[in-house]
């Protein structure tokens, strides 16, 4: 918001220079963005007569001027301009003047005649977009006067940063509110007064509000036989400082007012209107052209200003050109209203017009001083225009807000603020602020606030208003009393930064997407009905709640893939969501999961690069589940239909189902864009986890007796689980340390219905060296347990 200085002295008495008015200004909430000092760069830049007008000796499209600018020698100048001559009054910028863009004024030579200064255009001062020829004043024009004198620029600007509920301070007289209140001055209203004809405008116009709910109140006056003409120069300076061009008498008001009362409205040419007016939704195709000259298609029932035939205005943002004032325009219909800001917003956004009136109307209006707004501008269109105001305003008022009733305790204020104020001290204060004070016991108050402070509701807004009145300065600092304790560690974080960590340590890369998926998700990954969908998403692909990671994992392998990224180790740990029992609250688990494609990187073993395996993911798994402590847990065949059948696995402990991992079905790959890739895939419940976890470390010293290191390749059952075998091995027989299943084939040289797996046994004594015998033995006992129980034979 620009506040003009000159314009806000006609409002507030200030004797502050500029620098304490701005802090001021920001230490009460309404916080200085930048200062402009009107008119500095016009410094050198006066106004002076041609008084020898000849061509240049050496080109023939320049002039060689003298130049009287009031001193005792002329000037010679030298100009390319070809609007002037002699005894034209014109503006000169002399040596040592700098204009916009840095553009220093020397004496220097053109084409060897010597110039000592410029004769300047409106683009050139950088007041205006005419570029067509050098500024020719009037003939009273003084010389020797400085420019910006003449022009009034004698203004500062303040730009302030204003908070969204704040509204009213998008004025000048809501500044002025501001500043009365700080320093305990008076307000000064502008004084208002209406000579209004007998004939009354309900005799020539009805007002209809069809759309009850987005338009509360609609006001209108006509005043009759006005001049649209330029406007005032006192009127044009006004505008300017707001950064508009003013246009013409009638506009230029409304605008001023609406700068002036913070209260958008619009001016229509009577005449133009056919019929009565009705506030109403767009008819479905109805088409606008609006002041800006595009043509618009209605189709969402926004709210418009219309007449028995057509639409004439967006309610709240925009007027249409069919009924523009024009310069013959002679009677004027003018209306102030208040409109839903919710309305507004999403109407603007929805047809992105951005206005000084749409920026308003969506933070909300003070709807009791509509009458005065309007009362104002039919006043000074009277006064300036000449018209003639008809009696009885239009005042359709659907429903009145209900006043705002706050209790005070000043106890409670006080201690919060960490000051004691005395009753008269608060009570001033809030009487400056138009809050209206009504007493019910000691130290208790009744507060009505203004109405246009609708953000104003509670206990805790009066005690802000009460402290940026107060002063922040004016409360002394003051270290809290306070039992300081260290907190425990939410344990949702801590686990999530374990597994974090050791993820990382195993080689995998994180990624970190957002909780939003699409909705074709859904039906893609059998999500379930538990779903929560987002009522208003940013977008299709944000549409939904993941109740689940796999999608998120799978569209970053897909994304990598198009990127030519082939090789890829990644994880996530995350909430998914889901309803719970019907609840307005979210079920939230925490989740971990892993996804690879592509080749594995080389090893000492292996140099060239293999595709990534079931196997691969489930070492991953194991090593994870090792390092939480969690190590009686099943796995069983899964049918989870995301997963290709055969090659997934899931992990219970006891019947419950901690998650699934495996190889994606094909069909899900080739749906989700995947090309020529197998993806390895698995997610974990970690809110299930946590119960099962012992993560306490246990230290054990190295053995110093050497392992044994045995192969074995053995056939088996092609459906044996492998990893059921080497467990119950492992459990059967003390001295084996670790297996290792480093090759699984079935093939011609099997056994049909057989499998051949090759594993590596590590055997060790922690407290002595095997001997051979003890070595012998103990394979033995490992092929009899096989044959035994499972069936399997060492391979031949």
């Amino acid at each position: 918001m620009l506040i003009s200085l000159n314009w806000l002295k006609q409002y507030v008495d200030i004797k502050e220079n500029i620098e304490e008015l701005a802090n001021a200004l920001t230490m009460i909430g309404q916080e200085v963005e930048a200062i402009e000092v009107q008119g500095k760069h016009l410094n050198k830049v006066v106004i002076g007569k041609i008084i020898e007008f000849d061509r240049h000796p050496n080109a023939d499209k320049l002039t060689l001027l003298k130049v009287d600018v009031g001193l005792e020698e002329t000037l010679q100048i030298v100009c390319g301009a070809t609007n002037h001559k002699l005894h034209d009054k014109v503006v000169v910028a002399t040596v040592g003047a700098v204009l916009p863009g840095d553009f220093k004024i020397k004496k220097n030579k053109i084409r060897d005649i010597e110039s000592q200064g410029m004769l300047c255009s409106e683009v050139e001062l950088g007041i205006g977009e005419d570029k067509s020829g050098i500024i020719i004043l009037p003939e009273e024009a003084p010389i020797g006067k400085e420019y910006r004198e003449y022009l009034n620029l004698n203004d500062v600007i303040f730009e302030l940063e204003i908070t969204p509920n704040r509204p009213d301070c998008l004025s000048h007289i809501g500044i002025a509110r501001e500043i009365a209140a700080y320093y305990g001055r008076k307000v000064k209203y502008p004084v208002i007064e209406l000579n209004e004809a007998i004939e009354s405008v309900n005799s020539l116009i009805k007002v209809n509000i069809e759309d009850k709910d987005r338009c509360k109140r609609y006001m209108g006056r006509i005043i009759r036989n006005v001049e649209v003409k330029e406007s005032p120069n006192w009127l044009k300076d006004r505008i300017r400082s707001m950064g508009l061009k003013p246009i013409n008498n009638i506009v230029d008001i409304t605008n001023f007012v609406m700068f002036e009362y913070n209260q958008p409205m619009h001016a229509f040419d009577f005449d133009k209107l056919q019929g009565n007016i009705s506030i109403r939704a767009a008819k479905p195709g109805e088409i606008l052209t609006t002041l800006d000259g595009i043509e618009r298609e209605l189709k969402n029932n926004e709210l418009v200003i219309a007449d028995e035939v057509k639409a004439t205005a967006l309610a709240g943002i925009i007027g249409g050109k069919s009924t523009q004032i024009e310069n013959n325009t002679k009677n004027i219909f003018l209306e102030v209203a208040y409109f839903t800001p919710d309305n507004i917003r999403k109407t603007s956004r929805e047809l992105g017009i951005f206005t000084d009136s749409s920026y308003r109307n969506e933070r909300g209006l003070d709807i009791e001083n509509l009458d005065v707004v309007i009362d104002r501008a039919a006043s000074l269109i009277s006064e300036i225009a000449g018209g003639e105001i008809l009696s009885e305003a239009i005042d359709r008022y659907i429903e009145k807000p209900e006043k705002v009733e706050i209790s005070l305790d000043l106890q409670k204020l006080n201690k919060f603020i960490g000051k004691e104020l005395s009753y008269d001290e608060v009570g001033k204060i809030l009487t400056n602020l138009d809050i209206t004070i009504k007493s019910y016991a000691e130290a208790k108050m009744v507060l009505t606030p203004p109405s246009y402070r609708g953000d104003l509701q509670r206990a805790a807004d009066i005690y802000e208003e009460v402290i940026r009145m107060y002063g922040f300065e004016n409360i002394e600092d003051k270290i809290p009393e306070a039992s300081i304790e260290s907190g425990k560690e939410n344990i949702n974080f801590t686990i999530s930064n374990l597994v974090r960590n050791i993820l990382k340590e195993s080689g995998l890369n994180e990624v970190i997407n957002y909780s939003f998926i699409p909705k074709e998700a859904k039906e893609l990954f059998n999500l379930g009905d538990d779903i929560i969908e987002i009522k208003n998403p940013l977008s299709e692909d944000m549409a939904i709640m993941r109740s689940s990671l796999i999608y998120s994992l799978l569209a970053n392998i897909r994304d990598n893939l198009y990127r030519n990224q082939n090789d890829l180790k990644i994880f996530e740990v995350a909430k998914s969501f889901s309803n719970f029992n019907n609840e307005t609250l979210a079920k939230e688990d925490l989740k971990v999961a892993i996804a690879l494609s592509g080749k594995a990187e080389k090893t000492l073993w292996f140099q060239a690069k293999e595709g990534y395996n079931f196997f691969n993911l489930k070492g991953y798994v194991e090593n994870l589940f090792e390092k939480l402590g969690i190590n009686k847990y099943s796995l069983e065949r899964s049918k989870n239909n995301n997963f290709h059948p055969g090659v997934s696995a899931d992990l219970k402990i006891g019947e419950e189902l901690l998650g699934t991992f495996g190889e994606i079905h094909p069909v899900l790959i080739e749906k989700l864009g995947i090309k020529r890739e197998k993806v390895f895939f698995a997610e974990f419940n970690l809110t299930k986890m946590l119960k099962y976890m012992k993560i306490k470390v246990n230290y054990e010293s190295v053995s110093k007796y050497p392992e044994v290191l045995r192969d074995l390749a053995v056939t088996l059952d092609k459906n044996l689980l492998v990893g059921e075998m080497t467990k119950d091995i492992k459990k059967k027989i003390n001295l084996i340390e670790k297996i290792d299943i480093f090759d699984v084939y079935s093939g011609d040289k099997v056994e049909s219905g057989k499998k051949s797996v090759a594993m590596s046994i590590v055997l060790r004594d922690k407290f002595k060296t095997l001997t051979d015998e003890e070595i012998d033995k103990t394979m033995k006992d490992i092929l009899t347990l096989i044959k035994d129980k499972y069936n399997g034979e060492i391979r031949q």
